[in-house]
């Protein structure tokens, strides 16, 4: 039986659940803990020197960032698309900007208020916080409600089940308002 081959600096056998990258310039391959690179950051590179290859043909070399604003900043910065969620420069906007309060354009509201009439004339346009039930016409269920049993009572047969845990929303509304 033949050895299995050797890797890396550390000179052990390929392992499926470490990360490895393979040096562009030697082809052998190493793992991302043995030569400091993170997986995640892997994708940064353009092209990788390993820690032998290095001294002779200089550091890697890393992706050229034509933009900021996209995930793929690799991508061509024509200057028509949008900034996406999440990007450094989507994070610096948000942070940037400011809010208006809850208490500014939430509606506060009786049960009794919230009438088919109201809803179809007013519309949604703000949110609405009903603190008082009496009057709103809705029974809520237990706290022990579960997905589950709403699963049991509509039917497995249902393509897609929304559900929104009003628990919570209800724990929210009550510890911010």
């Amino acid at each position: 039986m033949a050895a299995a081959p050797l890797y890396c600096v550390c000179r052990q056998p390929y392992d499926v659940n470490r990360f490895m990258i393979e040096c562009d310039i030697c082809k052998d391959w190493f793992h991302g803990s043995c030569v400091q690179v993170v997986e995640h950051h892997s994708a940064d590179i353009d092209v990788y020197h390993c820690p032998n290859c290095e001294p002779i043909h200089g550091p890697s070399m890393m992706k050229k960032r034509n933009n900021w604003h996209r995930h793929d900043y690799t991508e061509p910065n024509d200057g028509t698309r949008l900034v996406q969620a999440g990007t450094a420069v989507f994070v610096q906007q948000l942070q940037a900007r400011s809010f208006a309060s809850g208490h500014e354009i939430l509606v506060p509201m009786q049960g009794s208020q919230v009438t088919q009439r109201y809803l179809e004339t007013e519309g949604f346009h703000y949110p609405i916080a009903v603190h008082d039930l009496d009057g709103l016409g809705l029974k809520l269920p237990p706290l022990s409600l579960s997905v589950s049993d709403v699963e049991h009572y509509v039917g497995k047969s249902s393509v897609f089940l929304f559900v929104t845990d009003v628990n919570v929303i209800s724990k929210y509304m009550h510890s911010h308002l």
